[in-house]
């Protein structure tokens, strides 16, 4: 199965067929524990533990952690940029409207004159003229008698106005699918944005659940400390009976002592614990730490786990494993990156019309309509490189994004079987630890019987004690890690409940 998966994705730059939305075959299942039950991955897991507290915690984590809502914005942020790419294709439609102004005295006569008086010469009568040229004779009887007058002319604008007003219409024909190329990238960024999502609240939900069940596990340990006290102290007191009554010496006593002032030295980083643990688990629920500490409460008893979640097949991580998703959906992407780029260097063709008026002012307004239609091709010819260093650049891009996409799956299949050995392991963990727990209670209890009738000394009695309080702490510590183990299968196997994020559906 894993050998497909990574040759589909290495001819994926050939072919162009979308890996992630793929079926792939040669399914191998993987190792899985002794007793299964049904994948839970179509549903939130932690539903399986069994603790309402839980849920809770998680409910109000996956609604308030600070990632998780920077990772929403960010896939919010990629679909709008996806709806973007669909304007290339697109017609473009803008109303346009200009004017300007400039002084009349500047445009020339032809457009206006100049304004103030204008001399004009007017006949006023005839009169007899004379020999001009001195030969004696006339040069004529009677001649013109002009009179020059002032008159007025109308003033023009200062300012001529010209400009236009047109509904302009475009659209760039995408022939040779260029911004169908851009588009369909755009698509899978979308889709590995939402897997990054789903991602980021996987990781929530399951640092939710590690931290509150510290918090458990810390009260637990408080709890088993004070009862450990408390034993201690009863010793005390029938080691001092013992000492008064002459059975015991007074180096029983202080080694009494010491044994329960080491027992109370614990409980200052068992208590101390809680708040800090409180602390953390308050960050990732997006609240003040202090204030959820004052508040907050938890149990010290850590729950018993249902069986096992049968982990399905390595190919049910394409469909269950948001990361994986997200990788596969860059391959994609990239693909289409580099399809567009390859195309950059065919020609563009686009058709433009408008229609509109002109107008014209100089005293008194005037329009006129006007209108028009086109097309336009830009061949590319030379640019200098640009187009040969881009796909060389997006198939740099595609190759890594093959890569990281191998890595993410041979990934995923090592988390799941390496989760799988490792609830084996704390299982069997834990089962030694309840055995050795139950054995060291068992022996300091019949220690206690021996040396209060006197069989034996305090020295067997202290190691049975200290053997018995040291098996509780790790008794709770295995019990702990079977919680881990079970938390970190879930992780590696994702679950389908993450893409509800995508579509603002709670899990």
């Amino acid at each position: 199965m894993i050998a497909v998966l990574l040759l589909a994705l290495t001819a994926q730059a050939e072919t162009g067929v979308d890996v992630g939305q793929g079926a792939l075959g040669g399914q191998t299942a993987f190792s899985t524990l002794p007793t299964t039950t049904a994948s839970p991955t179509s549903a939130p897991w932690w539903t399986t533990f069994g603790d309402p507290a839980l849920e809770q915690l998680i409910g109000k984590a996956l609604s308030h952690n600070p990632d998780l809502a920077a990772r929403v914005a960010l896939e919010e942020q990629s679909r709008m940029n996806a709806a973007s790419a669909w304007s290339g294709v697109l017609p473009s439609l803008s109303l346009d409207s200009s004017v300007s102004g400039s002084p009349t005295d500047a445009l020339g006569f032809s457009f206006g004159g100049f304004s103030g008086p204008s001399s004009v010469d007017v006949l006023v009568g005839m009169e007899t003229l004379q020999d001009i040229d001195g030969d004696g004779i006339p040069d004529t009887a009677f001649g013109p008698i002009y009179e020059t007058f002032d008159v007025p002319v109308e003033d023009t604008a200062d300012v001529t106005w010209n400009g236009s007003t047109l509904l302009n219409a475009r659209w760039n024909l995408d022939v040779f699918g260029n911004q169908v190329a851009t588009i369909t990238a755009s698509r899978h960024a979308t889709r590995a944005a939402e897997g990054d999502t789903a991602a980021t609240a996987l990781t929530v939900a399951t640092t939710v659940a590690g931290a509150w069940y510290d918090l458990v596990l810390t009260r637990a340990r408080l709890t088993l400390v004070e009862e450990q006290v408390q034993a201690n102290e009863q010793m005390l007191e029938l080691v001092q009976l013992r000492y008064e009554a002459g059975s015991a010496s007074g180096l029983d006593v202080l080694q009494q002592r010491q044994q329960l002032a080491a027992t109370q030295a614990l409980l200052p980083a068992a208590s101390h614990g809680i708040r800090r643990t409180t602390y953390r688990l308050a960050v990732l629920l997006g609240e003040q730490p202090a204030a959820l500490a004052d508040r907050l409460t938890a149990g010290d008893t850590l729950p018993e786990l249902a069986a096992a979640p049968d982990p399905g097949t390595p190919s049910d991580l394409l469909r269950d494993r948001p990361d994986v998703a997200a990788a596969l959906a860059r391959v994609d992407a990239s693909v289409s990156t580099t399809k567009g780029t390859r195309r950059d260097a065919l020609p563009a063709l686009g058709v433009s019309a408008n229609a509109g008026w002109q107008y014209f002012s100089q005293g008194e307004w005037d329009s006129t309509d006007i209108w028009g239609v086109g097309a336009n091709a830009s061949i590319p010819l030379f640019n200098g490189g640009r187009v040969y260093t881009q796909t060389r650049a997006a198939q740099a891009a595609e190759r890594a994004a093959i890569e990281q996409a191998r890595r993410a799956v041979l990934s995923a299949v090592h988390e799941v079987e390496d989760t799988l050995l490792f609830e084996q392991q704390a299982h069997a963990e834990r089962a030694a630890a309840v055995a050795r727990a139950t054995a060291a209670h068992q022996a300091y209890e019949d220690a206690r019987d021996r040396y209060v009738r006197g069989l034996i000394d305090l020295t067997t009695v202290l190691n049975t004690q200290t053997a018995w309080q040291t098996a509780a702490l790790s008794d709770l510590q295995s019990q702990r890690t079977v919680l881990t183990a079970r938390i970190q299968l879930h992780d590696a196997l994702g679950g389908q409940w993450a893409s509800h994020l995508a579509t603002g559906e709670q899990p």
